[in-house]
């Protein structure tokens, strides 16, 4: 059907039943932003959900399905939703989806939309709008009935004026004496908008209250939201429905009405009578049930039959609920759900060798702040998974001797969500046998041979680094070896990124274990260590004695007959002391004939 020949179906008749309890009078009510309130009980009635009692805490209110509908197993995942967005109390805009921005087949009505309409109305909900207990059909008009909630005063007629911007149910509608029963946000009468606290110091009831300017409560009908600039947005509690048309989020209204009465009796946030309501999957169930779904030949599209008893002054709960929907309209039951399934971060596979140890760390991710639970399958005895309880999970591998080969194994992830969804990774444990390390260099002997180096010889150059990476081989298994960073093992070749086939990597007769020793770099020629010893002859062969041999050669370079390789800058540039210049010329000739001098 086009939207522009829509006609509107009626989404919830509900049937309160007879309240009990001595301040209340026993009359069926069907007015108010709470179910209950009204000229019979009184216009403050707040209407709380069953199980409340006036003591704060957690509320759970089980939801069932009735197992004798037929369409039981088609209901399940659209309840489970209405549930999870329920239990979110999250307020949302645009959260009206007609045509091709839904899933529904032309022609059908959503039931999850419609539920969760009602199951709003057994939480103590009302219609915000004045519906059609207030003008039914056919007298009535829909004009008429999107008017806000309101008693039709002392004289017994419903006035109605749209005010001077000609919308039904905004903020300038003249109402004469009807009493308001829509509790509004005292700051803005908006209510596609929410306070951060939702009590009665930030809504009211009384018009009193209204900001200036304002002559009745606004109602969050649609029509109403695109005067306030907020299109495709209507209060999940207004009545009335599309063919074709989802709304399965609710308002910022439907969350502020929950919140006003989660305040409790003394009407005041975050003190002892507040509380939550939690909504619990009761299943395909009619044990222990409060609130039960079913079809039925009821002649109407759905209704919430409640009933209530009084627990405080202007306080009732919902004592029993019942939602009916018509078996003679075509239902559309939706089969996505809206809990999303946990992400399992990329785990891939893991090498170990025997012998040694390996922990995993694991981790997982939920959008909707769900719990999460681990658990692995195909885990040898040698691992085990460690829940953490907090999204992260660690896997411990300690294969011993024997334990070598490849050990596929699933990790898994479950939310707590409604569905419970899942996410999972297959991946290996490889389990390596022992290889042969002949000179304990951290380098195989297949790998050493493969590479040309010596497997018998931890320093196949000599030149004072291990062949392989630091960490490895102690410190005094190598004479001379070098420890650049004071760890007691030997650094390597290849954490220097130096040959491990040739003793001087730049050619700049200078070792590579030296350059590393001095921090120098082994890699480039115009790199040399500060060793400062005067130390040059014989020439490209320092003998480790100083004498007038060494002198000669500091004359030739200061002369200019000599050009200096990095080998004898490293040795020969003395001044200044502990910051050389990189040349030799007089001031080196001083300090070296003295050292020549104190010679022993």
């Amino acid at each position: 059907m086009q939207s522009g020949q829509r006609n509107r179906l009626i989404a919830s008749l509900y049937v309160a039943a007879l309240l009990a309890g001595a301040a209340l009078l026993p009359a069926p009510v069907y007015a108010g932003a709470f179910i209950f309130a009204g000229e019979a009980n009184g216009v403050d009635v707040v209407t709380h959900p069953q199980h409340y009692t006036g003591s704060g805490g957690n509320i759970t209110v089980r939801v069932c399905i009735n197992p004798a509908d037929p369409n039981a197993l088609a209901m399940e995942i659209p309840v489970q939703n209405i549930i999870n967005i329920y239990n979110r109390l999250q307020p949302t805009t645009g959260n009206i989806k007609l045509g091709g921005t839904n899933n529904i087949p032309g022609g059908a009505i959503d039931f999850e939309s419609v539920a969760l309409h009602e199951v709003g109305h057994c939480l103590g909900m009302a219609h915000a709008n004045a519906a059609t207990e207030s003008f039914p059909p056919p007298t009535g008009t829909e004009f008429q009935r999107n008017f806000t909630k309101a008693t039709d005063g002392p004289n017994n007629v419903f006035d109605i004026n749209a005010g001077p911007d000609g919308i039904s149910g905004s903020s300038d509608d003249v109402r004469g004496d009807d009493v308001n029963l829509h509790w509004f946000r005292k700051s803005n009468n908006n209510p596609f908008t929410i306070a951060g606290v939702v009590d009665s110091t930030t809504y009211a009831r009384d018009l009193a209250s209204l900001p200036g300017g304002h002559s009745f409560a606004a109602n969050a009908d649609r029509t109403v939201g695109a005067h306030l600039g907020v299109t495709n947005t209507e209060a999940v509690m207004q009545q009335g429905t599309y063919i074709d048309e989802a709304q399965r989020t609710l308002g910022h209204d439907d969350v502020a009405t929950l919140r006003y009465a989660a305040s409790g009796v003394d009407e005041i946030a975050n003190s002892a009578d507040d509380y939550t309501i939690t909504l619990q999957y009761g299943g395909i169930s009619t044990g222990n049930c409060d609130i039960t779904l079913q079809v039925t030949a009821t002649t109407g599209l759905a209704f919430c039959g409640v009933g209530g008893i009084g627990i405080a002054l202007d306080h009732v709960r919902i004592s029993t609920a019942t939602i009916e929907f018509g078996n003679s309209y075509n239902w559309f039951f939706n089969p996505d759900t809206v809990n999303q399934a946990p992400v399992l971060a990329a785990i891939g596979n893991q090498s170990v060798d025997e012998g040694a140890s390996l922990a995993v760390g694991i981790s997982a991710s939920d959008a909707d702040g769900d719990s999460l639970q681990f658990s692995a399958s195909g885990l040898p005895a040698f691992a085990v998974l460690t829940d953490h309880g907090d999204g992260t999970a660690t896997l411990d591998i300690n294969p011993v001797s024997g334990d070598a080969g490849s050990y596929p194994i699933a990790v898994g992830v479950v939310d707590n969500g409604l569905p419970v969804l899942p996410d999972s990774e297959n991946f290996d444990i490889i389990v390596n046998a022992p290889s042969l390390d002949s000179d304990g260099d951290g380098i195989s002997d297949v790998d050493e041979i493969l590479a040309g180096t010596n497997p018998n010889s931890v320093d196949s150059d000599s030149d004072g680094l291990a062949d392989g990476y630091g960490g490895v081989v102690p410190l005094a298994a190598l004479p001379g070896g070098i420890d650049f960073d004071g760890d007691g093992f030997v650094d390597g070749e290849l954490d220097a990124g130096t040959n491990p086939l040739n003793a001087d990597s730049d050619g700049d007769q200078l070792t590579d274990g030296l350059e590393v020793a001095y921090n120098s770099n082994p890699l480039s020629a115009g790199s040399w260590p500060a060793i400062a010893d005067g130390d040059l002859a014989p020439l490209g062969s320092p003998d480790g004695n100083v004498n007038a041999a060494d002198y000669l050669v500091a004359v030739l370079i200061a002369l200019g007959e000599l050009t200096p390789l990095p080998l004898q800058l490293a040795h020969g540039d003395l001044y200044p002391p502990g910051t050389p210049d990189d040349v030799i010329d007089l001031s080196d000739l001083l300090l070296l004939q003295q050292m020549i001098l104190n010679a022993p």
